[in-house]
This record gives C-alpha cells, structure tokens and sequence, in this order.
C-alpha cells in the first residue's frame, strides 16, 4: 500500500513539475534539464495555474539598472504593489533583470537575480516567482517581445497594459538601459519591433521612464496600443505611485484605459506634491495621450516644420523664428521641445497662423489630459525631438526611428555635416544648401582705455545671435590652476547711436553666488522666461551629485507678452540686484531645491534619483573645485574644496569674492543653439574694484 501511495506521489510530483510555465524560447532539453535540476535539490519557480480571463494584465518590464543597483528604485515601486490589496480580476506580470544588484529581499522576501532574467505575478499570495531563465539583455527587442507572448500565453484578460520602467532618454535615444550589457539602451525602431513581433495591442501603455512623451514614441506605439501616459520631462525615482493606481485598479477592475491613465497622472502629481521634495515637484508633467490622433498631428507637425525650414534660407527670417522660439518650452539637453508652445510662439517668427493653429489644435485633440508644475505652465503633454545643434551621430541614430520626412530634411538644412536618408526626399524637396557665412558669429571682447570697464561687441553674427552671458574662471596664484566658477547673464547693451551697433557691457561687480564663504560653480542647466535653473556640482556620500538652484526673474526682466513681436535679438539685462524675486523667509534671491544625480556616467541618459532637503538635513557634503583646461577648452577634473552640511537654515547668498586674478570670457549663444566665445580678459579684483586688461601673452 505503502509503495502504491509513493508511486501515485511521485507521478503526481512529476507531472507537476513538468507543467511549470517556461519560456516560449526554451527547448525541451532545457526544460528537462530545469526538472533534472529541481529533482537534484535546486530551487525551481512556483507552479502557476492558468486562470480563467481576468478584466486586466499589467505587464511591468521592469529593467533595474543604476536605479536599483545604486538607489533601490525598483524595490521601492514592489514595496508600493505589496502595499496593495490584490483582487482576482487584475494580474500583475513583472519581469526583472538589467541590475547587477537588487534590494528587496530584506524588504520584501524576494530574492531577485541579477544573472537570469525572472517572471514574477503578484496576488494573494504576495509575488510569485513564476518563470525563469538564462540571462539576456532587456534593452533587446527579443527579451520585451518574449515576455509579451509569455504573458498572453498564460493569462487571459479582457484588457491589457505594458510598463516599462527605466531610464528614458528621449526621442533620439530611446529607453529600458541595461547595465549588464554595457548600458545598452533600446531604441524607438526596436521598441516598435518588439511590440509588433509580441502579439499583444494593449490598451495603455504607461512609460515610467524620462522624456518618453513625444511624438516620435507615439508613432512607434500607435499601431500597437490605444494610449500612452507618459512625461515629457525627467521622471523622478519614486515613479508613479504604484500603491495609488494599482489599488484603484484592483478596486475597479471594470474600468477604462481612459479611467487608469487619468489615476495614474492624479496619483503621481498628488504624491509629488505631498512629498517634501521641490527638486521633483517643481518639474513635473504628466500626460494621458490617445495614440489614434497620432497620424493628425504627425500631419500637422510637417506642415509646420515644412515652412520653418523655407525660413532657414533668409538669415533674418530665420533669425526671426529663432529669437520668437527661443524660450518655447524644452527639456533635457535642449533636444525635446513641447510641440504646442513650440507653435505658439512660432505664430511671431514667420510661420503661419493657419499653420500653426492646425498643429496646436492636433495636440489638443490628441492629448486627453496634461498635469504639470508651475514652472512648466507652457507644457501641454506632447513634446518633440527639436536638435538645433545636434551630433551626426546622434542625428544618424534618430533618422532610424523617425518617420517623419520633413522633420529630417529640417535638421539636414540646419546641420553642415550631416545628411538625411535618401527616402526622406522622395517624400519631400530637398532644401538649398545653406549659406552659412550669414550665419558666421564673431564675439569679440574689448575693454576701456582705463581698463575700468569691459565690453563684447559682434564683429559678424549680430542677426544671428540670440542670447548673450559671460563665464568667469579663478586663477590659482600658486598653482596657476583654472577653476571655473560659472556662466552668469549680467551685460548691458548699449546702442552707438552714431552708427547704430550695439556692445554689451560687462556687469560683474566682484560678487557671485556662495555657500559656506565658498563661491559656487554655476552652470545653467535651464532657462525660461521666468526663472533660471543652475546646478551646483557636489560629493555626497561618496558620489557626485547637482545641487538644484532656482533663481525666479523679477516682473521686469520676464517678457510680458509672449505673442508680441521682438524688437531684436537682445534681451535686456536688469541692473544688478534685480535678477530675482527676493525670498520672503530668508532675502535670497536663490532657493535650494535639493539635490540630482544628474545623468548616468555609462549611458548618458537623466538620472532619475533627486533627494529633498528635508532628507538632506544633516548630511555632509563636499563642495568641488572644478579645473578647467584652457588648452581642452572644458572641464578637467572635480577636486574636493569645502566640507559642509545641508540644514534647514542652508542659504545660499551673493557675497564678495576673494581678492585675486580672474578670467572672463563672453559667450554668444546663435539660432542653431551653438556657443561661441570671444577671447579671454583679465580681471583683477582687489576686494573693492575690479580692472580689466588682456593677457599678455
């Protein structure tokens, strides 16, 4: 009897195992090998039986990177699903890899690889581990479609919905980075690719990723899925509040595409506004976009870049459109535009109204709900890949995504290097080549007989130059070392009224931003009509980070009608002491946001990690030295300067700077976004004057 028992407990057992859900891609070897191992004592995945159709799949692709290997990213977004109360009517499929490390066993009990990829579902029973298999890279086309089959394979629902959670970089770059494979990152063509060759249309695509609400990503998804919700600027680490939107799905499984989307941008501007981090909150947008109007407004965006391009040949025209967009809203790098507020303004640099009101119209149809901050009051949900001054590399990469033939025959005019794919003028005429030599910017610095003052006048360019500011450099007396101290708007124009030229004078009074008694390295990270961003290059717990600085423009240095046509290309610089609004608690005129970890050292793509002040609170950090190569013309290295720590009190305050030798150099900034600089001055403040001469030598 006893044997008979054992006999029946043994078939019973094997039968089991051999049912285990496996990949598609799995051979029968490799899944005898897999019931070999389980029989020999190794941990296998749990059984899974199929359930009937529920009314919802969300499959999370959740790729962890730097984002969970360095700041547990991936762990907090499960510690918010655990929090949830599951339902039957909803299944929730992730699947895990891309990180040489992960977090959440201590957290949550789960013991992820970081050398095989994992299929995990989420109920009752907390997280399952389902399926598993060799490593593979997730920025491959193959590994995203697999999953998707696998899904569809194993769970019926009436409705279906894909994240995809990583680093996003935009149009050009594309998104899911994993370190495991170098930080190679998955492009719009292979994203397409992979969605096509899955099988599955879902109904709501949510990309928990920077930069991903665009055009270009609309296209790619559209013959694939009804919606997107997504962000046009960078996405923060904490993601879209996981516990908010999964719990009302579990609530209301029978809800919409329409319904979900709208939750998931309420539930993530409700958690960044309630979480004490400014540095988050003041830069959010979050977008719910109907990928069925994508073809009328891919229509209406060639129609109007079409006529931007005619503008490019006329060096004033074009020059015209350039100051009108020059503040249209933008993100990261200055590569990803806001389509609307890019059209808006273009109404006063020579396109057409007609034009114009067609493409803003596109948008409007098309995005069905837009949340943003208000330092993006001009955001609308929808951005586009806009490079004035872009790489050949860069722009060879984007041509394989794009589909849109006016779009690259415009940055094929505007570039001197590069040059569209052949398909894009069968489809449209190709431009003239353009005459540069109107384009030509010659910035040239002069100072006054007495060596009291400093001006930069324009030698050529003056038509194409649209933004003008001075970078100012420390010279070391012992060491003869550079350090760069940052870029600052501070010049006067001045017309000659005799012949009509205008110089700009230099207004730098031996003062600059400090904390601790240290001068602070400023570099302009964003600028807009009311505000200016900097950020502050840090040492924090051994890794480097941008200290966030906002500075608000005061009423009389914003436009104060954005549809008004400019007079020219010079914007007018207050006096000094009138660059921002006063801080009413502590009189600075510079507020600290917190901390960003800027961008990824192996990928390039955004960060995603920025820390409040009230986490700061406390904590030690180093400000930096930045060197700065004259002879390589960039930064050379980040020495440790000053130790200090960030508190409640921390303020940040223009103060005098230490007597000594300084260099300054003007930068003008042209219509196609390029820099360029006049030839250094020196200037040698005392404590109390400053004097300007020419290097000798």
């Amino acid at each position: 009897m006893k044997r008979t028992i054992t006999l029946i407990l043994s078939v019973m057992l094997l039968l089991s195992l051999c049912g285990r859900c496996v990949f598609a891609e799995e051979s029968v070897q490799e899944e005898a090998e897999a019931v070999s191992a389980e029989a020999a004592g190794t941990e296998s995945p749990a059984e899974e039986v199929r359930d009937q159709e529920c009314e919802w799949n969300v499959l999370i692709y959740l790729c962890g990177t730097d984002l969970e290997s360095d700041y547990s990213s991936a762990t907090k977004n499960l510690q918010d699903i655990a929090a949830t109360l599951p339902e039957e009517g909803v299944n929730i499929l992730i699947e895990t890899g891309g990180a040489k490390g992960w977090d959440p066993e201590g957290k949550l009990g789960l013991g992820i690889a970081n050398d095989r990829l994992q299929r995990w579902r989420y109920g009752k029973d907390g997280f399952v581990l389902v399926d598993e298999t060799q490593e593979a890279s997730m920025s491959d086309d193959r590994t995203l479609s697999g999953f998707i089959r696998w899904s569809a394979e194993n769970y019926s629902a009436k409705k279906n919905m894909l994240v995809l959670w990583d680093h996003g970089g935009g149009s050009s770059a594309g998104l899911i980075s994993d370190e495991n494979y170098d930080g190679a990152i998955m492009p719009l063509y292979s994203l397409e690719k992979a969605l096509g060759e899955g099988g599955t249309h879902f109904d709501l695509v949510l990309t928990d990723a920077c930069l991903m609400a665009s055009l270009e990503m609309c296209q790619a998804l559209s013959p694939y899925a009804d919606y997107l919700a997504a962000s046009e600027e960078i996405m923060a680490g904490d993601g879209t509040n996981y516990k908010s939107w999964v719990q009302y799905l579990y609530d209301r499984p029978e809800c919409s595409a329409v319904q979900l989307g709208k939750r998931i941008c309420d539930a993530s501007q409700q958690y960044y506004t309630e979480k004490d981090n400014s540095s988050e909150g003041c830069f959010f947008t979050m977008s719910l976009i109907d990928l069925s109007k994508t073809d009328e407004v891919a229509k209406a965006f060639n129609a109007f870049i079409h006529e931007a391009s005619d503008l490019v040949q006329d060096p004033g025209a074009f020059y015209t459109y350039a100051a009108a967009t020059h503040y249209a809203e933008n993100y990261y790098f200055d590569t990803m535009y806001d389509l609307f507020d890019l059209s808006r303004r273009a109404e006063n640099g020579g396109v057409s109204k007609e034009t114009a009101h067609a493409l803003q119209d596109a948008v409007e149809d098309a995005v069905l709900y837009n949340l943003r901050s208000d330092n993006h009051m001009y955001s609308h949900g929808l951005s586009v890949y806009y490079p004035l001054n872009d790489s050949t590399k860069d722009l060879d990469h984007f041509a394989r995504s794009c589909k849109n033939a006016e779009q690259l025959a415009f940055l094929d005019s505007i570039s001197l290097k590069w040059e569209a794919p052949d398909w894009v003028y069968e489809e449209t005429e190709r431009q003239p080549e353009l005459d540069r030599s109107a384009y030509v910017v010659v910035p040239e610095a002069a100072c006054t007989e007495d060596g009291s003052g400093a001006y930069m006048t324009l030698r050529s360019g003056m038509n194409a130059a649209v933004y003008m500011s001075y970078a100012l450099y420390y010279k070391d007396p012992e060491s003869g070392v550079l350090y760069t101290l940052g870029e600052s708007g501070d010049l006067i124009p001045e017309v000659d009224e005799e012949d009509g030229t205008i110089r700009f004078e230099l207004g730098f009074d031996g003062t600059w931003p400090t904390l601790a008694g240290k001068p602070l390295c400023m570099t302009i990270a964003d600028e807009t009509e009311s505000y200016i961003l900097y950020n502050v290059p840090i040492k924090l717990e051994k890794m480097n980070y941008q200290m966030r600085i906002l500075v608000n423009k005061s009423e009389d240095d914003q436009e104060t009608d954005s549809e008004a046509e400019p007079e020219s290309g010079v914007e007018e610089t207050p006096e000094e002491g009138e660059t921002a609004v006063q801080n009413e608690a502590d009189g600075s005129p510079y507020e600290l946001l917190g901390v960003w970890d800027g961008f990824d050292s192996h990928n390039g793509l955004p960060g995603r990690n920025a820390i409040s002040l009230s986490e700061l609170d406390g904590m030690k950090f180093f400000l930096y030295d930045v060197v700065y190569s004259a002879m390589l013309e960039k930064v050379a290295d980040y020495l440790d300067s000053v130790e200090t720590q960030f508190s409640k009190d921390t303020v940040i305050e223009r103060e005098k700077l230490p007597a000594g030798e300084y260099m300054i150099r003007f930068v003008v900034r042209d219509v196609f976004n390029a820099e360029h600089y006049s030839l250094s001055i020196d200037a040698n403040w005392d404590g109390e004057t400053v004097s300007y001469s020419f290097p000798e030598s």
